[in-house]
């Protein structure tokens, strides 16, 4: 095997593994919830990744919802205690137990898509077909059911239809979407963080065109 493609395998490895320690999606923080790295403690925000053997905080009155990849469980845990996140649930240290619902494998799997803060560069790289109609009608339907299901101030299923329209490249729908939010949900935090997200990626796979 040539050094160079000796290389190609290794990129190719390490960015296997580094997606594969990626167990969850934070949907939702309430409250002071903090994420141990190194010996600084550092506040958690709603849809950052996480990753199997990251420890977290939960302060008194904070809430915390996550979405496994693996097998869509979704919890609601509630503080104070410490949680350490494994692929396929969160194991608590002084939590009472979570509330439990479970997400279909592709919505879990589909939020296992959303892009990391920063990374539309990478993503710009990747080419995608046109999206069939059938396809986008099939995204849609998943989208009302799971809107039909969730609370108000839920944003799981606006999380899930934006991770795949950003995949399939309807930019402009994806624009469509964030200003609903933004009009809709004027003073949502959530929201807001939601729509900076791709509003970054975006940016980065517009430049990424040029």
């Amino acid at each position: 095997m040539s050094l160079r493609n000796f290389c190609m395998v290794l990129v190719t490895v390490a960015c296997t593994q580094a997606w594969a320690a990626e167990v969850a999606l934070v949907m939702s923080v309430q409250g002071t919830v903090l994420r141990q790295e190194g010996a600084t403690p550092v506040p958690l925000e709603a849809y950052a990744k996480l990753n199997a053997g990251d420890r977290l905080i939960l302060e008194r009155n904070a809430q915390l919802r996550l979405a496994y990849f693996e097998n869509g469980r979704h919890e609601t845990w509630s503080g104070p205690g410490g949680l350490e996140t494994t692929a396929r649930g969160g194991e608590a240290s002084g939590l009472a137990a979570p509330a439990l619902k479970s997400l279909p494998l592709a919505v879990a799997r589909q939020l296992a898509r959303t892009p990391a803060d920063g990374a539309g560069h990478k993503a710009a790289t990747r080419t995608r077909s046109v999206a069939a109609p059938d396809a986008l009608a099939r995204l849609e339907a998943t989208y009302q059911e799971l809107r039909g299901r969730a609370g108000a101030d839920d944003l799981e299923p606006e999380a899930y239809l934006l991770s795949a329209l950003f995949e399939l490249r309807e930019l402009d729908r994806v624009e469509k979407l964030l200003a609903d939010l933004k009009q809709e949900r004027p003073g949502n935090p959530e929201a807001a963080l939601l729509a900076s997200l791709y509003r970054k990626a975006l940016k980065n796979v517009r430049e990424a065109r040029k």
